[in-house]
Protein backbone atom coordinates (compact mmCIF):
# COMPACT_ATOMS: atom_id res chain seq x y z
CA UNK A 1 0.00 0.00 0.00
CA UNK A 2 2.88 2.34 0.91
CA UNK A 3 5.07 1.43 -2.39
CA UNK A 4 1.64 2.04 -4.25
CA UNK A 5 1.60 5.35 -3.15
CA UNK A 6 5.02 6.02 -3.21
CA UNK A 7 5.07 4.90 -6.58
CA UNK A 8 1.97 7.08 -7.61
CA UNK A 9 3.88 10.38 -6.19
CA UNK A 10 3.50 12.28 -9.51
CA UNK A 11 -0.27 11.34 -10.04
CA UNK A 12 -0.88 12.39 -6.69
CA UNK A 13 0.85 15.59 -7.21
CA UNK A 14 -1.03 16.03 -10.41
CA UNK A 15 -4.03 15.27 -8.44
CA UNK A 16 -3.49 18.29 -6.63
CA UNK A 17 -2.59 20.53 -9.27
CA UNK A 18 -5.43 19.88 -11.15
CA UNK A 19 -7.70 20.49 -7.98
CA UNK A 20 -6.01 23.90 -6.97
CA UNK A 21 -6.14 25.08 -10.49
CA UNK A 22 -9.72 25.64 -10.08
CA UNK A 23 -10.26 29.07 -8.41
CA UNK A 24 -12.89 27.75 -6.19
CA UNK A 25 -12.87 31.65 -4.20
CA UNK A 26 -15.44 32.06 -1.40
CA UNK A 27 -16.25 34.67 -1.29
CA UNK A 28 -18.19 34.58 -3.65
CA UNK A 29 -18.25 31.14 -4.20
CA UNK A 30 -16.63 30.92 -8.10
CA UNK A 31 -16.25 27.59 -9.62
CA UNK A 32 -17.83 25.24 -7.31
CA UNK A 33 -20.33 22.94 -10.13
CA UNK A 34 -17.27 22.73 -12.31
CA UNK A 35 -15.13 21.99 -9.25
CA UNK A 36 -17.71 19.26 -8.13
CA UNK A 37 -17.68 17.45 -11.49
CA UNK A 38 -14.00 16.91 -11.69
CA UNK A 39 -13.91 15.51 -8.25
CA UNK A 40 -17.07 13.32 -9.14
CA UNK A 41 -14.99 12.04 -12.39
CA UNK A 42 -12.25 11.27 -10.12
CA UNK A 43 -14.23 8.96 -7.52
CA UNK A 44 -15.91 7.79 -9.83
CA UNK A 45 -12.79 6.57 -11.42
CA UNK A 46 -11.80 4.35 -8.67
CA UNK A 47 -14.86 2.62 -7.58
CA UNK A 48 -16.97 5.36 -5.45
CA UNK A 49 -20.76 5.77 -5.92
CA UNK A 50 -21.58 9.25 -5.80
CA UNK A 51 -24.44 11.78 -4.74
CA UNK A 52 -24.42 15.45 -5.18
CA UNK A 53 -26.23 17.36 -2.36
CA UNK A 54 -27.54 21.22 -3.48
CA UNK A 55 -28.36 23.63 -0.37
CA UNK A 56 -31.87 25.12 -1.19
CA UNK A 57 -31.87 28.31 -1.94
CA UNK A 58 -34.13 29.44 1.36
CA UNK A 59 -31.57 28.15 3.55
CA UNK A 60 -29.05 30.01 1.99
CA UNK A 61 -30.92 33.11 2.39
CA UNK A 62 -31.10 32.42 5.98
CA UNK A 63 -27.14 33.07 6.05
CA UNK A 64 -27.05 35.36 3.64
CA UNK A 65 -25.41 33.99 1.07
CA UNK A 66 -26.73 35.69 -2.41
CA UNK A 67 -23.36 35.79 -4.59
CA UNK A 68 -21.35 32.68 -6.17
CA UNK A 69 -22.93 30.11 -7.95
CA UNK A 70 -24.95 27.04 -6.37
CA UNK A 71 -23.87 25.39 -3.00
CA UNK A 72 -22.95 22.02 -4.36
CA UNK A 73 -21.57 18.76 -1.99
CA UNK A 74 -20.69 15.89 -3.20
CA UNK A 75 -21.13 12.78 -1.42
CA UNK A 76 -19.07 9.79 -2.44
CA UNK A 77 -19.56 6.22 -0.47
CA UNK A 78 -17.83 2.71 -0.38
CA UNK A 79 -19.99 0.23 0.85
CA UNK A 80 -18.00 -3.04 2.32
CA UNK A 81 -21.05 -4.20 4.41
CA UNK A 82 -19.46 -3.00 7.64
CA UNK A 83 -21.84 -2.26 10.33
CA UNK A 84 -19.67 1.00 11.15
CA UNK A 85 -19.16 4.12 8.98
CA UNK A 86 -15.91 6.51 8.86
CA UNK A 87 -16.60 9.84 7.48
CA UNK A 88 -14.03 11.78 5.62
CA UNK A 89 -14.49 15.57 5.01
CA UNK A 90 -12.79 18.31 2.84
CA UNK A 91 -13.94 21.22 2.17
CA UNK A 92 -12.77 22.89 -2.05
CA UNK A 93 -13.69 26.49 -1.36
CA UNK A 94 -10.89 28.62 -0.86
CA UNK A 95 -9.88 32.11 0.29
CA UNK A 96 -9.71 35.07 -2.37
CA UNK A 97 -5.82 35.79 -3.14
CA UNK A 98 -4.19 38.83 -2.28
CA UNK A 99 -1.90 40.73 -4.89
CA UNK A 100 1.05 39.90 -2.62
CA UNK A 101 1.34 36.66 -4.17
CA UNK A 102 4.79 36.15 -5.89
CA UNK A 103 2.85 33.56 -8.80
CA UNK A 104 -0.37 33.12 -10.38
CA UNK A 105 -2.02 31.57 -7.05
CA UNK A 106 -4.18 29.49 -9.53
CA UNK A 107 -1.51 28.21 -11.77
CA UNK A 108 0.02 25.76 -9.17
CA UNK A 109 3.98 25.81 -9.45
CA UNK A 110 6.53 23.09 -8.20
CA UNK A 111 10.03 24.57 -6.56
CA UNK A 112 11.98 23.15 -3.97
CA UNK A 113 10.05 20.17 -3.52
CA UNK A 114 6.96 22.60 -2.37
CA UNK A 115 3.34 22.72 -4.34
CA UNK A 116 2.72 26.51 -4.42
CA UNK A 117 -1.02 27.65 -5.12
CA UNK A 118 -4.06 29.07 -3.20
CA UNK A 119 -6.15 26.23 -1.36
CA UNK A 120 -2.81 24.03 -1.60
CA UNK A 121 -2.51 23.42 2.22
CA UNK A 122 -6.34 24.29 3.17
CA UNK A 123 -7.22 21.80 1.86
CA UNK A 124 -6.86 20.35 -1.91
CA UNK A 125 -3.61 18.47 -0.53
CA UNK A 126 -5.80 16.54 1.47
CA UNK A 127 -8.75 15.74 -0.93
CA UNK A 128 -6.05 14.49 -3.41
CA UNK A 129 -4.19 12.60 -0.24
CA UNK A 130 -7.90 11.30 0.51
CA UNK A 131 -9.05 10.29 -3.24
CA UNK A 132 -5.36 8.53 -3.75
CA UNK A 133 -5.26 6.71 -0.20
CA UNK A 134 -8.77 5.17 -1.45
CA UNK A 135 -7.04 4.28 -4.85
CA UNK A 136 -4.30 2.03 -3.00
CA UNK A 137 -6.27 -0.04 -0.66
CA UNK A 138 -8.46 -0.44 -3.83
CA UNK A 139 -4.96 -1.63 -5.78
CA UNK A 140 -3.89 -3.50 -3.43
CA UNK A 141 -8.05 -5.35 -2.44
CA UNK A 142 -7.73 -4.17 0.87
CA UNK A 143 -11.15 -3.86 2.13
CA UNK A 144 -11.99 -1.90 5.20
CA UNK A 145 -13.86 -3.21 8.02
CA UNK A 146 -15.83 0.12 8.06
CA UNK A 147 -18.17 1.06 4.95
CA UNK A 148 -16.22 4.70 3.81
CA UNK A 149 -18.16 7.82 2.71
CA UNK A 150 -16.54 11.14 1.95
CA UNK A 151 -17.92 14.46 1.44
CA UNK A 152 -16.20 17.03 -0.52
CA UNK A 153 -18.43 20.39 0.38
CA UNK A 154 -18.36 24.17 0.01
CA UNK A 155 -18.00 27.45 2.35
CA UNK A 156 -15.97 26.12 4.97
CA UNK A 157 -14.32 29.80 4.52
CA UNK A 158 -17.56 31.27 5.46
CA UNK A 159 -18.88 29.19 8.14
CA UNK A 160 -19.87 26.13 7.05
CA UNK A 161 -23.52 26.51 7.55
CA UNK A 162 -24.43 26.35 3.60
CA UNK A 163 -21.98 23.85 3.17
CA UNK A 164 -21.16 20.35 5.68
CA UNK A 165 -23.18 21.91 8.22
CA UNK A 166 -26.03 21.42 5.82
CA UNK A 167 -25.06 17.81 5.00
CA UNK A 168 -25.14 16.99 9.45
CA UNK A 169 -28.06 18.67 9.72
CA UNK A 170 -30.07 17.15 7.28
CA UNK A 171 -28.79 13.46 8.35
CA UNK A 172 -26.90 13.55 4.81
CA UNK A 173 -23.83 12.00 6.89
CA UNK A 174 -23.95 9.41 9.24
CA UNK A 175 -21.37 7.92 10.86
CA UNK A 176 -19.13 6.58 13.60
CA UNK A 177 -16.21 7.99 12.92
CA UNK A 178 -14.87 10.91 11.24
CA UNK A 179 -11.91 12.48 9.51
CA UNK A 180 -11.13 16.68 8.58
CA UNK A 181 -9.04 18.93 8.91
CA UNK A 182 -6.70 19.57 11.23
CA UNK A 183 -2.45 19.42 12.48
CA UNK A 184 0.24 17.91 10.36
CA UNK A 185 3.33 16.07 10.85
CA UNK A 186 3.05 13.91 14.30
CA UNK A 187 -0.01 15.99 15.76
CA UNK A 188 -3.86 15.47 15.12
CA UNK A 189 -6.58 17.73 16.66
CA UNK A 190 -9.36 16.21 18.51
CA UNK A 191 -11.30 19.66 18.82
CA UNK A 192 -10.96 23.44 18.73
CA UNK A 193 -12.06 26.62 20.64
CA UNK A 194 -15.35 28.58 20.50
CA UNK A 195 -15.25 31.69 18.12
CA UNK A 196 -17.30 34.91 18.98
CA UNK A 197 -17.00 37.52 16.26
CA UNK A 198 -18.25 41.53 17.61
CA UNK A 199 -18.83 44.03 15.24
CA UNK A 200 -18.86 47.25 17.36
CA UNK A 201 -20.19 50.57 15.75
CA UNK A 202 -19.86 53.72 17.59
CA UNK A 203 -22.27 56.46 16.78
CA UNK A 204 -21.51 59.92 16.61
CA UNK A 205 -22.16 63.33 15.23
CA UNK A 206 -20.57 64.90 12.24
CA UNK A 207 -20.03 68.58 11.71
CA UNK A 208 -17.21 70.64 9.56
CA UNK A 209 -13.66 69.89 11.20
CA UNK A 210 -13.37 73.59 11.37
CA UNK A 211 -15.42 73.45 14.53
CA UNK A 212 -14.91 70.16 16.06
CA UNK A 213 -16.99 71.05 18.97
CA UNK A 214 -20.30 71.03 17.06
CA UNK A 215 -20.04 67.55 16.68
CA UNK A 216 -19.26 64.09 18.69
CA UNK A 217 -16.24 62.33 17.41
CA UNK A 218 -17.07 58.72 16.76
CA UNK A 219 -13.38 57.89 16.36
CA UNK A 220 -12.23 59.53 19.52
CA UNK A 221 -15.02 57.41 21.12
CA UNK A 222 -14.30 54.30 19.57
CA UNK A 223 -10.60 54.32 20.91
CA UNK A 224 -11.70 54.34 24.60
CA UNK A 225 -13.56 51.59 23.92
CA UNK A 226 -10.72 49.72 22.86
CA UNK A 227 -8.45 50.84 24.99
CA UNK A 228 -10.63 49.66 27.44
CA UNK A 229 -10.69 46.08 25.78
CA UNK A 230 -7.11 45.81 25.56
CA UNK A 231 -7.39 45.89 29.82
CA UNK A 232 -9.79 42.89 29.31
CA UNK A 233 -7.67 41.03 26.90
CA UNK A 234 -4.73 41.50 28.96
CA UNK A 235 -6.90 40.14 31.78
CA UNK A 236 -8.14 36.40 30.00
CA UNK A 237 -5.43 36.08 28.67
CA UNK A 238 -3.66 34.63 32.15
CA UNK A 239 -6.57 32.05 31.78
CA UNK A 240 -5.41 28.47 30.87
CA UNK A 241 -6.68 24.96 29.49
CA UNK A 242 -6.21 22.03 31.10
CA UNK A 243 -6.54 20.43 27.17
CA UNK A 244 -3.41 19.68 25.86
CA UNK A 245 -2.31 21.94 23.10
CA UNK A 246 0.30 21.79 20.39
CA UNK A 247 2.12 25.38 21.82
CA UNK A 248 2.13 26.40 24.98
CA UNK A 249 0.59 29.77 23.80
CA UNK A 250 -2.31 27.93 22.46
CA UNK A 251 -3.57 27.08 25.57
CA UNK A 252 -4.87 30.35 26.52
CA UNK A 253 -8.06 32.42 25.48
CA UNK A 254 -7.30 35.59 22.65
CA UNK A 255 -9.26 38.40 21.80
CA UNK A 256 -8.47 40.42 18.30
CA UNK A 257 -9.35 43.41 17.14
CA UNK A 258 -9.54 45.82 14.48
CA UNK A 259 -9.66 42.99 11.88
CA UNK A 260 -12.25 44.89 10.08
CA UNK A 261 -11.97 48.94 11.09
CA UNK A 262 -13.97 51.28 9.06
CA UNK A 263 -15.59 54.50 9.37
CA UNK A 264 -15.42 58.52 8.33
CA UNK A 265 -16.08 59.72 5.50
CA UNK A 266 -13.54 62.82 4.72
CA UNK A 267 -10.38 64.56 6.44
CA UNK A 268 -12.13 67.67 7.09
CA UNK A 269 -15.20 66.35 8.76
CA UNK A 270 -15.96 65.14 12.18
CA UNK A 271 -16.73 61.26 11.67
CA UNK A 272 -20.43 60.10 12.50
CA UNK A 273 -19.53 56.67 12.95
CA UNK A 274 -16.65 54.30 13.68
CA UNK A 275 -16.64 50.10 13.22
CA UNK A 276 -14.35 47.73 14.78
CA UNK A 277 -14.55 43.73 15.23
CA UNK A 278 -13.16 41.93 17.85
CA UNK A 279 -12.33 37.92 17.51
CA UNK A 280 -12.73 35.93 20.69
CA UNK A 281 -11.58 32.32 20.58
CA UNK A 282 -12.93 30.87 23.61
CA UNK A 283 -11.86 27.88 26.04
CA UNK A 284 -14.03 24.74 26.25
CA UNK A 285 -13.69 25.57 29.97
CA UNK A 286 -14.82 29.04 29.41
CA UNK A 287 -18.62 30.00 29.24
CA UNK A 288 -19.77 31.68 25.95
CA UNK A 289 -22.40 33.42 27.58
CA UNK A 290 -20.01 35.00 30.00
CA UNK A 291 -17.56 35.46 27.17
CA UNK A 292 -20.40 37.82 25.56
CA UNK A 293 -20.73 39.88 29.15
CA UNK A 294 -17.55 40.20 29.64
CA UNK A 295 -17.26 42.44 26.58
CA UNK A 296 -20.73 44.09 27.05
CA UNK A 297 -20.13 45.56 30.66
CA UNK A 298 -16.99 46.96 29.49
CA UNK A 299 -18.97 49.01 27.02
CA UNK A 300 -21.67 49.68 29.21
CA UNK A 301 -19.52 50.76 32.50
CA UNK A 302 -18.54 53.03 29.62
CA UNK A 303 -22.12 54.16 28.77
CA UNK A 304 -23.10 54.82 32.37
CA UNK A 305 -19.99 57.28 32.46
CA UNK A 306 -20.21 59.49 29.25
CA UNK A 307 -23.62 60.25 27.82
CA UNK A 308 -22.30 61.08 24.55
CA UNK A 309 -21.52 57.37 23.94
CA UNK A 310 -23.70 55.89 21.69
CA UNK A 311 -22.94 52.15 20.67
CA UNK A 312 -24.27 49.11 18.60
CA UNK A 313 -23.03 46.12 19.13
CA UNK A 314 -23.64 43.24 16.45
CA UNK A 315 -22.55 39.54 16.75
CA UNK A 316 -21.76 38.56 13.92
CA UNK A 317 -21.02 34.70 14.57
CA UNK A 318 -20.50 32.71 17.47
CA UNK A 319 -19.36 28.86 18.02
CA UNK A 320 -19.42 27.23 21.04
CA UNK A 321 -16.25 25.18 21.99
CA UNK A 322 -16.14 21.53 20.37
CA UNK A 323 -14.00 18.56 21.61
CA UNK A 324 -14.08 15.02 21.47
CA UNK A 325 -11.85 14.34 23.85
CA UNK A 326 -8.19 12.14 23.58
CA UNK A 327 -9.69 8.70 24.68
CA UNK A 328 -11.10 7.45 21.30
CA UNK A 329 -9.97 4.10 19.06
CA UNK A 330 -9.54 7.06 16.27
CA UNK A 331 -6.58 9.13 18.12
CA UNK A 332 -5.17 5.89 19.44
CA UNK A 333 -5.33 4.40 15.40
CA UNK A 334 -3.57 7.78 14.05
CA UNK A 335 -0.69 7.90 16.70
CA UNK A 336 -0.08 4.15 15.55
CA UNK A 337 -0.34 4.94 11.92
CA UNK A 338 1.98 8.36 12.31
CA UNK A 339 4.61 6.31 14.21
CA UNK A 340 4.85 3.97 11.07
CA UNK A 341 4.63 5.91 8.41
CA UNK A 342 6.88 9.02 9.80
CA UNK A 343 8.41 7.58 12.79
CA UNK A 344 7.56 10.05 15.42
CA UNK A 345 4.93 9.23 18.67
CA UNK A 346 1.70 10.49 16.95
CA UNK A 347 0.09 13.59 19.46
CA UNK A 348 -3.17 15.13 19.55
CA UNK A 349 -4.49 18.63 20.57
CA UNK A 350 -6.97 21.00 20.78
CA UNK A 351 -6.69 22.91 17.74
CA UNK A 352 -6.60 26.90 17.73
CA UNK A 353 -9.10 27.47 14.81
CA UNK A 354 -12.44 25.73 14.09
CA UNK A 355 -12.69 23.44 11.52
CA UNK A 356 -16.20 21.74 9.90
CA UNK A 357 -15.52 19.25 12.23
CA UNK A 358 -17.28 20.78 15.15
CA UNK A 359 -20.48 20.21 13.43
CA UNK A 360 -20.22 16.56 13.88
CA UNK A 361 -18.48 16.43 17.31
CA UNK A 362 -21.43 17.84 18.41
CA UNK A 363 -23.07 15.15 17.84
CA UNK A 364 -21.01 13.06 19.73
CA UNK A 365 -18.87 11.76 16.43
CA UNK A 366 -15.32 11.29 17.54
CA UNK A 367 -13.63 13.17 14.91
CA UNK A 368 -10.15 13.88 14.16
CA UNK A 369 -8.62 16.61 12.45
CA UNK A 370 -5.05 15.74 10.27
CA UNK A 371 -3.39 17.47 7.52
CA UNK A 372 -0.62 17.95 4.96
CA UNK A 373 2.21 20.29 6.18
CA UNK A 374 2.67 23.22 4.57
CA UNK A 375 4.40 26.29 5.08
CA UNK A 376 1.96 29.38 5.44
CA UNK A 377 -1.70 29.31 5.91
CA UNK A 378 -4.02 29.54 3.24
CA UNK A 379 -5.00 33.11 5.27
CA UNK A 380 -1.24 34.24 4.06
CA UNK A 381 0.55 34.89 0.65
CA UNK A 382 2.80 32.04 -1.31
CA UNK A 383 0.69 29.31 -0.04
CA UNK A 384 2.62 25.91 -0.50
CA UNK A 385 2.57 22.13 0.71
CA UNK A 386 5.77 19.67 1.19
CA UNK A 387 5.50 17.06 -1.59
CA UNK A 388 7.04 14.78 0.98
CA UNK A 389 4.25 15.39 3.70
CA UNK A 390 1.75 15.06 0.49
CA UNK A 391 2.97 11.45 0.38
CA UNK A 392 3.49 11.00 3.93
CA UNK A 393 0.08 11.99 4.71
CA UNK A 394 -1.60 10.05 1.91
CA UNK A 395 0.14 6.85 3.84
CA UNK A 396 -0.97 8.02 7.28
CA UNK A 397 -4.99 8.11 5.80
CA UNK A 398 -4.71 4.96 3.88
CA UNK A 399 -3.23 2.80 7.21
CA UNK A 400 -5.77 4.85 9.23
CA UNK A 401 -8.57 3.41 6.94
CA UNK A 402 -7.51 -0.05 6.62
CA UNK A 403 -7.53 -0.48 10.47
CA UNK A 404 -10.48 1.46 11.66
CA UNK A 405 -13.02 -1.07 13.03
Amino acid sequence: MERYIEANKNRLVGLLKEFVSIATVNPPGDNYVRMVSVLEKHCRRIGLKTKRVIVPKHELKKYGVSQGEERVNLIARWDTGAKKTLHINGHYDVVPATSNWLTDPFKPLIKNNRVYGRGTEDMKANIASYLMAIEALKAKEIVPKCNIELSFTPDEETGGKTGFAYLVNKGKVKCDYAIGEGYHGNFTSYGNKGIIWFKIEVLGKSCHSSEPHKGINAFEKMILIASELVKLKGKISKRKTLYSTKKSIDRHPTMVMGGELYGGNKTNIVPDKAVFSVDRRVLPEENMADAKKEILSVINRLKKKDKDLRVKVHIDSSERPAVCGRKNALVDLFSKSIKKVIGKRGKSALLAGATDMRFLIRKGVPSIGYSVDGGNTCHCDNEYIKIKSLVDTTKVFADVIANIA
